[in-house]
C-alpha cells in the first residue's frame, strides 16, 4: 500500500481505467451540499491566483482508495475505485464541463489539457468504450457516458439522461465557469481561463491510497468509513491552529491551556442546524468565520474556509488570532448560558439569543459576533437597535411560517456590506437594507400581512410549542410595558417554563355545546387560534381545563385564583358573561398588535414582494436614471466590501462614472477597473444609503412599466 498527496494532474494524466465497481452506491452529490461549495473554493483559489500569480494556495478534497487489477501486457492499467468515487466523478464532470466552455471560447490548448485528464488518447484505445478514464459499471453508466462523450456545445435538454445528477452536475459546472469567465477582453479572458485551469489541475489535493491487487481492500474501506468517530470541523481547525503556532515558535502547551477553550461538554454538545447536527464548537467557528468574511459558509466548508482565511485574508498571526477567538467564544457562551437561565434579566442581545434558539434558528449569531468584535466601536444602544431590527425581520417571517434557507446568505451580506459603516448611520443602514428585500425568500413582512394571516391561523397546530411559547411570552412582556417606556417593576415573564393552555378547551363538546352544525364548524375553527391560547403558571388538571368557564368552580375562577399573568387578567376582564368566538377574535387581534409592537418595522414599511422587472424594459443606463430623477449627478458610489479594498466613484452629469482620475461610461467598466476582472457594476457599486445601483435600476424599471 502506498499513500501520497496527489493533484488531479497526477491522478488522471496517464492513460488508464479507473473503474467504479458495480457494488458501489450511485452518484449522490448535489448542488447545495457539494457542487456549490466546491465551486466557491475553486473560484476563490482562481481569484487568488489572479491577484498573486505566485500563490501556492491549495484546497484539500479528502481521500480516495484505488486498487490495482491484473491486466494483460499492452492494455490500459485498470484500478478499482474502492472509496472516493463521488469525488473522482465530480472532478471528471468539472474538468469536462470546463473543457467544453474553453473549447467554445477558442481556448483550444487549455481545453485539450483538461481533456487529457478525462479521455484516453485515441492511439491508446482499442474499443470505443475505452475512451473515458473513469468508468461507471452500475446504473450511472449510461448517464455518465452520455454527458462525458457529448460534443460541445452541449444541449443538455436533448440528452436522454438530462435529469440525472451526472448531467445536472456537468451543466452546473459549465454554467458557473461560463459566468465566471465573463465577457472580458481577450487578453484578460485568457488570463482568467489559464488561472482556472491551473487551479483545477494543480491546486486541488487528494490523499490517494494505492493498494496492490493482493491487499484487503474491504478492511481499508471499513477503516476509513465505519470505524471510529469522524473528525469535526473544530478538530481539524484545532490541528491546523497548533501547527501554525508551532511554526510561529509559540509555546503550544501554554496556548492550549490558556487560549483553547473548546474542550468541555458545553462546546462538545451536538446542536441541530437544519438537517445537520454538529458540535457547538464547530458551529461557533462557522458563525465566527461568517462574521469575519461576510460569506455564508456551509458546515462542510468550515475548515477549508478557515484555513484560507488564515493563510490569505487576515493580517493577524495565529498567536494574535487565537486570543480573539477565545474572547468571542467566551462572550458567545455567556449569551447562551444567560439565555438558558429562565429567571435572568436579559439584555436585548441575550433575549434575542433565547428567542431564536427556542425557535431553532441560528441565523443571527454571525451578526451578533460581528457587532461584538474586540475592535468594534459600536455602543450598546446601537447594537440593541440593530439586533431588534434583525430579530424583527426573522420573527415576522416565522409568524408567517416562511422559509429560512436564504436568510443566512442575507445575514452574511449584511455583515459584509456594513462592516465599515459609521456608528451614527448603522441602525438606519441596516433597517434600510432589510426593508428593501423584496423577494419571497427574504422579504421583511409588514403589519397588514401578519394581521391578515394570524387572524384565522390555527396557531396551536401550526407552530411548534417552543416557538408558540416565545410568541405568548412576548405578548405578556408587552402587557408588562416592555415595548413602551415604563416596564412594570416585576420584570419580564420567566422564559421557557410555563404550559400553553386553551381557554376554550379542545374537548369543548360537554360544557361548551352549540346549537347547530354551522356553529360547531365555527367553534372548531376558533379552538386553536392565537386568541384562545394563554400561558399558565402551572397546568390545570383535565377536569378544570375541560370544565365550564363560569361558576365558582369554573375555569375562569380557577385561573383568577392561581394565576398572575396579565394575559389572563385581560381574559378575565373581557369574559364576565362567557367566552366565545367573538372574544377569541378580539383577543387574537389584541395579541397580534402586541407582537407587531414587540417586533416593529420602520415607519411606512409595507413588506411588499415586488414582481420581476418588466421584460419590455431591458437595458438601462445611468443617464436614464438621472433623467428620471432616480439618481443625482455628484452621487458618491462606494465599492462593496472585498479583497480589493475601499474605492469611491462619482456619478457625472452625463451618466459617466469618474474613478481614480479616469472616466468610465458604465458602472461595470468602473468595477472592472477596481477588480481587474469582469464585474457586474450594478451590484458592485453602493449608494450612500446602502442601496445597490441595481436597486435603483429595478425601481426605475417598475416605474417605467407602471406608466405604460
Amino acid at each position: 500500500m502506498e499513500t501520497l498527496v496527489r493533484t488531479p494532474q497526477d491522478i488522471f494524466y496517464l492513460p488508464q481505467h479507473l473503474v467504479v465497481p458495480l457494488f458501489q452506491r450511485p452518484y449522490v452529490w448535489t448542488e447545495e451540499n457539494q457542487w456549490e461549495p466546491l465551486w466557491q473554493d475553486l473560484r476563490r483559489l482562481a481569484e487568488l491566483r489572479l491577484d498573486n500569480p505566485n500563490s501556492a494556495a491549495t484546497h484539500f478534497l479528502g481521500a480516495v482508495v484505488l486498487q490495482a487489477q491484473e491486466n494483460l501486457t499492452g492494455t490500459l492499467q485498470p484500478r478499482l475505485v474502492i472509496d472516493g468515487q463521488q469525488r473522482l466523478t465530480t472532478l471528471q464532470l468539472l474538468m469536462d464541463a470546463t473543457a467544453a466552455v474553453l473549447e467554445s471560447r477558442s481556448q483550444d490548448n487549455l481545453a485539450r489539457r483538461l481533456e487529457a485528464l478525462t479521455h484516453n488518447p485515441d492511439y491508446q484505445i482499442e474499443l470505443d468504450d475505452d475512451v473515458l478514464k473513469l468508468r461507471h459499471t452500475n446504473r450511472d453508466k449510461a448517464g455518465y457516458n452520455e454527458v462525458m462523450r457529448a460534443d460541445p456545445p452541449i444541449v443538455y435538454a436533448d440528452l436522454k439522461h438530462a435529469h440525472s445528477l451526472l448531467a445536472l452536475g456537468h451543466k452546473f459546472f459549465g454554467e458557473r465557469v461560463e459566468q465566471w469567465l465573463g465577457d472580458a477582453e481577450e487578453t484578460k479572458f485568457a488570463t482568467r481561463a489559464q488561472a482556472l485551469t491551473n487551479v483545477i489541475t494543480q491546486s486541488l489535493q487528494l490523499v490517494v491510497i494505492d493498494l496492490r491487487s493482493d491487499e484487503n481492500s474491504q478492511e481499508i474501506f471499513e477503516t476509513l468509513n465505519a470505524r471510529g468517530t469522524p473528525l469535526t470541523a473544530a478538530d481539524l481547525i484545532k490541528n491546523f491552529v497548533f501547527q501554525r503556532l508551532t511554526a510561529e515558535g509559540v509555546d503550544t502547551h501554554k496556548a492550549y491551556v490558556e487560549d483553547w477553550i473548546f474542550e468541555s461538554s458545553f462546546w462538545e454538545k451536538e446542536v441541530g442546524v437544519g438537517r445537520y447536527f454538529i458540535s457547538r464548537s464547530s458551529l461557533f467557528l462557522n458563525q465566527w468565520l461568517t462574521s469575519r468574511v461576510g460569506e455564508e459558509i456551509s458546515p462542510k466548508q468550515t475548515f477549508g474556509r478557515f484555513k484560507h482565511f488564515v493563510e490569505h485574508e487576515t493580517s493577524l498571526t495565529m498567536a494574535e488570532l487565537l486570543p480573539v477567538l477565545k474572547q468571542q467564544a467566551g462572550l458567545y457562551r455567556r449569551w447562551i448560558d444567560r439565555a438558558n437561565d429562565s429567571h435572568a434579566n436579559l439584555d436585548a442581545v441575550e433575549l434575542s439569543v433565547y428567542r431564536l434558539q427556542a425557535m431553532e434558528l441560528e441565523i443571527l449569531k454571525p451578526l451578533l459576533i460581528w457587532l461584538h468584535e474586540p475592535e468594534a466601536v459600536y455602543d450598546k444602544k446601537v447594537i440593541e437597535r440593530v439586533v431588534r431590527a434583525a430579530e424583527s425581520w426573522i420573527v415576522r417571517r416565522a409568524l408567517l411560517r416562511l422559509s429560512t434557507p436564504a436568510l443566512g446568505r442575507v445575514v452574511a451580506d449584511l455583515v459584509a456590506t456594513h462592516r465599515n459603516t459609521p456608528q451614527a448611520e448603522l441602525v438606519t443602514r441596516v433597517e434600510t437594507y432589510l426593508s428593501r428585500l423584496n423577494v419571497a425568500s427574504t422579504y421583511w413582512p409588514g403589519d397588514a400581512e401578519i394581521k391578515s394571516s394570524l387572524a384565522t391561523e390555527a396557531a396551536y397546530k401550526r407552530f411548534k410549542r417552543a416557538r408558540l411559547r416565545v410568541f405568548l411570552e412576548a405578548a405578556e412582556d408587552h402587557l408588562r410595558g416592555y415595548t413602551g417606556s415604563s416596564p412594570l417593576a416585576g420584570g419580564r415573564v420567566d422564559r421557557g417554563r410555563f404550559p400553553i393552555e386553551h381557554v376554550m378547551p379542545q374537548a369543548w363538546e360537554t360544557h361548551w355545546s352549540v346549537g347547530d352544525l354551522a356553529a360547531e364548524i365555527d367553534r372548531r375553527d376558533h379552538i386553536h387560534r392565537l386568541g384562545n391560547l394563554t400561558l399558565l403558571t402551572e397546568g390545570l388538571n383535565s377536569k378544570v381545563s375541560n370544565g365550564p368557564w363560569l361558576g365558582e368552580e369554573g375555569k375562569r375562577a380557577t385561573v383568577r385564583k392561581h394565576d398572575v399573568f396579565l394575559l389572563n387578567k385581560r381574559i378575565e376582564d373581557m369574559s364576565d358573561d362567557g367566552w366565545d368566538e367573538t372574544r377569541i377574535d378580539q383577543r387574537t387581534a389584541a395579541l397580534i398588535d402586541g407582537l407587531l409592537t414587540t417586533w416593529p418595522v420602520p415607519e411606512g414599511h409595507l413588506g411588499e414582494i415586488k414582481d420581476a422587472p418588466a421584460a419590455a424594459v431591458t437595458y438601462v443606463s445611468l443617464q436614464q436614471l438621472i433623467a428620471a430623477g432616480h439618481l443625482q449627478p455628484g452621487t458618491i458610489l462606494r465599492s462593496r466590501p472585498g479583497n480589493w479594498g475601499e474605492h469611491e466613484a462619482v456619478v457625472l452629469d452625463g451618466g459617466d462614472v469618474k474613478l481614480d482620475g479616469q472616466t468610465f461610461n458604465t458602472p461595470s467598466a468602473a468595477g472592472h477597473h477596481v477588480r481587474k476582472g469582469a464585474t457586474n457594476g450594478w451590484h458592485f457599486w453602493l449608494l450612500p444609503d446602502g442601496r445597490r445601483l441595481a436597486d435603483v435600476r429595478d425601481t426605475y424599471r417598475r416605474d417605467t412599466a407602471t406608466s405604460k
